[in-house]
């Protein structure tokens, strides 16, 4: 697609050797959308019942389940479908699904961080098409990119430093952390957010034109409250809650591994207000950096 410089398929660098340790056993019921994910790698119930694809028609218990009593929650999986799964994650053993993280990777004065301070970023691909935005589910594949280019000076992207130096531990059976591309994402928001969110993002997949400029729109009931309920059992201690700035906006920005150009990242916002859009920010605009996994 014109402006769209993104590829698909490119293997990943540098998988880390894993030490081998007695291994916790799996839960035997497979995992699901919003189900809690633990530090010793197993899962439970988050309370979904059923839900179609591309998160359409969600139906969830009444009453939320609470973790299991002794474990510690350190994301939501959000996305099951392997159709939905980067080649190379399956590829590499990952075969489950995706979670989101519980926390936002960012330093010790604030939960929002920004991508690059480097205006000369330039070794990712683009993505500015709906279309493209939504076919992009490979990032871990960008996160290494980052990582293997900023390996000396990391620093110069805080939102990967954050997630690599300072981040909640993840089990030795994941992938470890990385930031999630525009699919990614995109998954996130219409598989936790469901109901008309999930609808509207149905529609934007095949659209061929700039997501910044056609995917928006307001639906009748608080995204964020709706991404936040499925933490709503976790500790408190254990979890940070998506929010807004409380001053100027209603919304807040999540960011993604993906450039929207040579100045931008491509993120999405959501909003106490209803608001679910595609749009991008500056390098070195703040934002919520949301981690996720493989598992």
């Amino acid at each position: 697609a014109i402006g769209d410089t993104y590829q698909a398929e490119n293997s990943i660098a540098g998988v880390a050797s894993i030490t081998r340790k007695a291994k916790t056993p799996e839960p035997s019921v497979p995992p699901k959308i919003g189900d809690y994910y633990y530090s010793d790698g197993t899962w439970s119930d988050g309370g979904l019942i059923s839900i179609d694809a591309d998160g359409l028609n969600p139906v969830w218990a009444e009453e939320k389940p609470a973790p299991i009593e002794g474990k510690t929650v350190i994301g939501i999986v959000f996305q099951t479908d392997q159709s939905r799964m980067a080649r190379t994650d399956i590829d590499a053993g990952y075969t489950h699904g995706y979670v989101m993280a519980v926390k936002f990777a960012h330093g010790p004065d604030k939960m929002t961080t920004w991508y690059t301070t480097d205006y000369s970023f330039d070794c990712l691909g683009t993505a500015k098409l709906a279309s493209t935005w939504y076919s992009n589910v490979n990032g871990r594949q960008e996160t290494q990119t980052v990582l293997d280019e900023y390996q000396d000076d990391l620093s110069v992207c805080p939102a990967f430093d954050w997630m690599v130096n300072d981040f909640i531990a993840a089990p030795e059976s994941s992938s470890g952390w990385f930031l999630p591309s525009t699919g990614q994402a995109w998954d996130m928001m219409a598989n936790l957010c469901g109901g008309e969110v999930a609808e509207y993002m149905k529609e934007w997949q095949t659209y061929g034109y700039d997501a910044t400029w056609y995917c928006s729109e307001n639906v009748s009931y608080d995204v964020i409250a709706t991404i936040n309920s499925t933490m709503e059992k976790i500790p408190d201690a254990d979890k940070e809650l998506f929010t807004t700035d409380g001053e100027r906006y209603t919304y807040g920005g999540i960011l993604t591994s993906t450039p929207y150009d040579s100045e931008s990242v491509n993120i999405f916002n959501i909003g106490t207000d209803g608001l679910i859009e595609c749009m991008c920010n500056w390098y070195d605009g703040d934002e919520y950096c949301r981690p996720i996994l493989a598992f």
